[in-house]
């Protein structure tokens, strides 16, 4: 949101004071990471982080905790423009370019996306690039071309810098191609991988990195700047911020209550009613639905129940301090969670957790979709022990 965030320094970002203090010393002292990767959830502010250190890395009047904001490399480095900062993120292929995609097909688009939100979130990505019945990924193309990029010296800096949004979705031919550059990449050349999900990365790649653990947002932190961004809430951010367990993402989804997020709260409520009843016409009619949404999509909406299977337990066993639901939630989750227990919790996690990586492995929905509803129907019926 450019309205809020503007210029991409470390202040804008909120919290993350030991990470913003250990990078900053790294380049103080001469030791900048030449593969680092900020691994972290999206509402963490891992890519932002990164946006700031490469910002702060070109900044020609840098003080002691960030960049100036106002030399012209911080203008360029703002607008995502700087001749020395070069962007790969997820592509796919699209009805104007039928090729093999690389990242610069789409960079126009790359910067208004994340000039408006810093805090990039893959299905909001999949919908700018108007492909969200497709997977995205990062191909061997791309490696030719940051091959070909960073074989030339720099323009007007010191550093070039590659921000690399989810090195997960880099295909192996894509990977081996980069492998020496990463290990041994020429002088004050900086890699930045920015990961989700750091054990689906190729273990090549993995292995040339120095990792970065981004932490949730502190509270207070997060809560500060809510009460920033949102003026208007008043108090009733403090839960918002309770509730989103140090993510920026979840907080913010969660007051404007976003379309995707609403349609995951009133599928899931849905199928689960459809499960206990064990009608087979609209088991069949909810599968149909799921796998006209896209993987991306349904990934994200067995993540949501894998979350609210949990909270329930939390809620069945007596920890309601542990379980965190907006109103419809709680008032679902009021009589929901007596069918979530300990004869079945580790059952339904398991269907759940195991449902995404299928998905992430090119399952057939159909058939993924239609014995998972069974298997949940099952489980919702067993008893509880003891």
């Amino acid at each position: 949101m450019l309205a809020i965030f503007g210029s991409m320094q470390f202040k804008e970002i909120p919290g993350q004071h030991e990470i913003k203090a250990r990078l900053i010393q790294s380049v103080k002292t001469n030791r900048v990471s030449h593969a680092l990767l900020l691994s972290g959830t999206v509402g963490s502010g891992n890519y932002a982080l990164a946006l700031a250190f490469a910002q702060y890395l070109q900044c020609q009047n840098p003080s002691d905790g960030d960049s100036c904001g106002v030399c012209p490399s911080c203008h360029q480095s703002a607008g995502l423009v700087h001749p020395d900062i070069h962007f790969v993120f997820p592509v796919a292929r699209t009805t104007s370019n039928p090729g093999e995609p690389a990242s610069d097909d789409l960079i126009e688009e790359w910067r208004k996306f994340i000039i408006a939100d810093p805090f990039p979130v893959l299905e909001e990505w999949y919908g700018a690039m108007k492909i969200e019945n497709k997977q995205a990924g990062i191909f061997k193309r791309e490696s030719q071309e940051i091959l070909r990029k960073l074989s030339f010296k720099s323009y007007q800096a010191d550093y070039k810098v590659l921000i690399f949004w989810l090195p997960e979705k880099m295909n192996i031919t894509a990977a081996n191609k980069l492998l020496k550059i990463i290990e041994e990449p020429a002088d004050h050349t900086v890699f930045l991988f920015v990961t989700e999900s750091p054990g689906e990365i190729l273990p090549t790649i993995l292995s040339r990195t120095q990792l970065l653990k981004v932490p949730g947002i502190a509270s207070e932190d997060l809560l500060i700047r809510l009460k920033k961004d949102y003026p208007d809430m008043g108090s009733e951010v403090e839960g918002i911020a309770r509730k989103a367990q140090g993510d920026y993402v979840t907080a913010r989804n969660m007051i404007s209550m976003s379309d995707a997020a609403r349609v995951n709260r009133d599928r899931f409520i849905r199928w689960m009613r459809i499960c206990y009843t064990m009608n087979v016409t609209d088991i069949i009619a909810w599968v149909d639905e799921m796998c006209g949404i896209g993987r991306e999509r349904q990934k994200l909406f067995l993540n949501y129940g894998l979350e609210m299977v949990r909270e329930n337990f939390m809620l069945n066993q007596g920890l309601p301090e542990l379980a965190l639901f907006d109103s419809e939630e709680q008032a679902f989750s009021s009589r929901f969670n007596a069918f979530i227990h300990q004869g079945n919790i580790e059952g339904l996690m398991k269907e759940f957790s195991d449902s995404v990586s299928h998905i992430g492995m090119n399952a057939n929905p159909k058939i993924l979709f239609t014995d998972m509803s069974l298997q949940v129907s099952r489980l919702l019926r067993q008893p509880a022990v003891g």
